[in-house]
């Protein structure tokens, strides 16, 4: 967060770089150090006409020196920004862009802005950074998240425990777009003035893992086996063990059994969110899904993964192997 905080103090005291370089994973930090940077710019917010923006996956250096070069419509400085620059992984294009920053245009401010991380060896890197705009925007770690959940908090008009903030922070992850829109939910549920505690986390946001779940089970019913051997990827990404995933998957399914039945005998809503101790939110996802599978199909599937788990417990096979067997299996039986 430091790297931030410098160049929002920077900003401050009106020291603007002819050229910048915002790279690297934090895609929520490098659009509020660009927007910063266009509010200093043109504080009036007259800035439309002097505020141009590239897609860099695809546009020639040709043109982007073009660009910077042309005179401002308006009285003021003008701001480029170049997203997605591709053309920083080009070393082809270095040698222009070089020549272009050995005589700027000192009406003009240039931002190239990537996700991709940066060799620091090229000569482009270092010339950028001599002139004071190289900016890496690295993931936050989680003490600095949770002191920024506060603060976010806090501009909501709403308080956070830390307790409520580290369970945020397992159920999203460090996505600090994802966090900031949970918090904006979260501060609106409870109102101004309050509390936000780890109660109101659990029952308003779903974790990852279970949002996994959904979406695996979701393609299963779509027969969509490549989305649904994706999602069992993706699990095994976020380091969830075997037989949690075997778990995870037994539990969805004896859910949808459970509430395919109390359905079918007439229950209503609330009494089966009651009786299953279930959130609201986990009976919206299961009563959609429960119309993918007969009760048949619902049993025969509980069956074969207590099968799976017990090959899994006893070494019977490569469980990658296994799962998506068992997943192909499912969509394409009828």
């Amino acid at each position: 967060m430091k790297y931030f905080i410098d160049f929002l103090n920077v900003l401050k005291q009106g020291k603007i770089a002819l050229v910048y370089l915002f790279y690297g994973p934090e895609a929520y930090l490098r659009d509020q150090a660009l927007m910063r940077l266009k509010q200093t710019l043109f504080p009036s917010g007259e800035g439309d006409f002097n505020y141009e923006v590239l897609d860099g996956s695809h546009v020639p250096v040709a043109e982007v020196i073009a660009a910077v070069e042309l005179t401002p419509l308006t009285a003021g400085r003008k701001l480029v920004v170049v997203r997605d620059a591709a053309i920083l992984q080009k070393d082809a294009d270095d040698k222009q862009i070089l020549e272009y920053l050995e005589r700027p245009n000192k009406g003009c401010c240039l931002v190239f802005e990537t996700r991709q991380s940066i060799d620091r060896r090229k000569k482009l890197y270092k010339k950028i950074a001599t002139m004071g705009g190289a900016i890496e925007f690295t993931r936050l770690k989680t003490p600095d998240l949770t002191k920024w959940l506060a603060k976010q908090a806090r501009e909501e008009g709403a308080a956070l425990t830390r307790e409520a903030a580290e369970e945020l922070l397992l159920r999203c992850g460090p996505d600090m777009y994802t966090l900031h829109n949970e918090m904006q939910k979260l501060a609106c549920f409870v109102g101004t003035g309050n509390t936000i505690n780890m109660d109101t986390v659990k029952e308003l946001v779903a974790s990852r893992v279970e949002e996994s779940i959904f979406e695996m089970v979701d393609a299963i019913g779509e027969k969509d086996g490549t989305r649904a051997i994706e999602g069992i990827r993706q699990l095994l990404r976020q380091k969830q063990q075997p037989q949690q995933i075997i778990g995870m998957i037994a539990r969805q399914f004896r859910l949808l059994y459970q509430v395919q039945g109390m359905i079918e005998a007439g229950t209503a809503r609330e009494e089966i969110i009651k009786t299953l101790r279930m959130h609201p939110f986990v009976y919206k996802k299961i009563s959609l899904q429960h119309k993918n599978f007969s009760s048949e199909q619902l049993v025969r599937t509980i069956m074969r993964l207590a099968d799976l788990d017990y090959l899994v417990k006893t070494g019977g096979g490569n469980f990658s192997e296994l799962i998506e067997t068992f997943i192909l299996k499912l969509c394409f039986e009828k």
